[in-house]
């Protein structure tokens, strides 16, 4: 047992033999440091991990106290209720102990293009657990998904092509980097209801693809998910029109789901599966996770190396303890908890204010399906938070569908939104 479960286990027994009181407060952090011969930080990580079971609390500028009633929390102040929050602490903890002794990632460089070994480790296991499996050998990591896309819109792939395939609306970093970097391509239309299968194959058929960036589940910025036959149709058509596909699953630890991605369906090695960690931490982490066919990684390894000489080491090694030390899967169920929380306020918003339009609820807020309607404009100066996913197309903008995104104000938004529409 290492010292940071040490510090749990014997607080926990503490507490459960009465020695530690309801109310009580813990010794000092400095002070569990020098008992147990360990540093700060992983005493602070044991007691940010009793924090979040609920079985002490904190008071700022005072400590760490017992917390005993079990409903107690509810009415404390101190206790995390946003769950970015947590991630932020529990990753800065990784931080400081990447910097502790390992001063070979501060003041050397590291030649391996494919990433750090650790955290390609870290992430096969994340990637096995959502249906992914891969060898370790072809997964690389990334400077970001934004990366990621640039090199495979530069490299030459197998089938030789050139032209590049997007969804309309999409990410709209990638309709940006097909703007500046002038990369031809074609557009496809995607909406609530899918992507029509004819327009896909005639597309297939007489255009030069050289792969189709499309995001299956959790579409951005769309919301919705392909079932599983779309998926496979999809597959089937790329593999009949040699099409390779890069699959940006962004959201997929959002997925309650669970469906299967499309690189679990991909029997001919077409299918490129991007994974991102920002959206479950924060936007600044620019690391990413790509899976390659074998036939695709070394030109992507090729140019990789010209362009960016390595990733950041500490944020590799962080990010590799964060998920080896299961703090991503407990930042993944609070966040999904929260986002369970919002949903039911989205529902019972909704049933209060009932909207004259077809709507898709998720559980981050709704997508106003505005096609055929004829009140956009007021929409569009009601000085609501609504986006129109302007940017999400590379063509001008159809205004075809709103986003209302869930806040604090949420159910009053929905009624200005109902009143602009009636």
């Amino acid at each position: 047992m290492n010292k940071y479960q040490q510090i749990i286990s014997d607080i926990e027994k503490q507490i459960k033999i009465g020695k530690l009181q309801r109310g009580e407060k813990l010794p000092s952090i400095r002070t569990l440091s020098a008992q147990y011969s360990c540093n700060k930080d992983t005493v602070q990580r044991a007691l940010l991990e009793l924090k979040f079971q609920h079985i002490i609390y904190a008071k700022p500028k005072s400590g760490y106290y017992v917390l005993g009633d079990e409903n107690e929390y509810q009415d404390l102040e101190v206790l995390i209720t946003d769950g970015h929050e947590q991630a932020y602490e529990d990753f800065r903890l990784c931080v400081n102990e990447t910097l502790i002794g390992r001063e070979n990632y501060l003041f050397n460089y590291y030649h391996r293009q494919e990433g750090l070994e650790e955290l390609q480790q870290s992430v096969q296991k994340l990637l096995t657990d959502s249906a992914v499996y891969t060898q370790l050998n072809n997964i690389v990591i990334t400077s970001g998904t934004q990366q990621a896309l640039s090199i495979l819109s530069q490299i030459d792939f197998p089938n030789g092509r050139e032209k590049i395939l997007v969804e309309q609306p999409t990410y709209s970093r990638m309709n940006e980097l097909v703007q500046s970097q002038h990369l031809p391509y074609a557009s496809i239309e995607r909406t609530p209801e899918g992507i029509h299968l004819a327009a896909l194959e005639e597309i297939f058929q007489t255009e030069e693809i050289k792969f189709f960036y499309m995001i299956p589940r959790l579409h951005n910025p769309l919301g919705q998910s392909l079932s599983r036959k779309e998926k496979e149709d999809i597959l089937n058509l790329a593999n009949r029109y040699n099409v390779y596909i890069v699959e940006d699953d962004y959201l997929a630890d959002f997925d309650r789901q669970k469906k299967l991605p499309l690189h679990y369906l991909d029997t001919q090695n077409r299918v490129i599966y991007i994974k991102s960690f920002s959206s479950i931490l924060f936007p600044a982490l620019r690391v990413a996770a790509c899976v390659l066919p074998s036939s695709i990684k070394e030109p992507f390894i090729r140019y990789k190396n010209a362009m960016d000489y390595d990733n950041n080491l500490i944020m590799q090694k962080a990010l590799s303890l964060y998920i080896d030390n299961l703090m991503f899967a407990k930042n993944r169920q609070l966040l999904l908890s929260m986002e369970e929380k919002q949903e039911l306020s989205i529902k019972n918003a909704l049933k209060q204010s009932p909207l004259p339009l077809p709507y898709h609820l998720s559980s981050r807020g709704i997508l106003l399906d505005l096609r055929g309607q004829t009140k956009i404009p007021q929409l569009k100066h009601s000085y609501l938070p609504l986006n129109f996913f302007e940017s999400s197309y590379l063509n001008p903008c159809p205004y075809d569908y709103a986003y209302l995104p869930y806040s604090t104000n949420f159910a009053d938004h929905l009624k200005k939104v109902r009143q602009l529409l009636i």
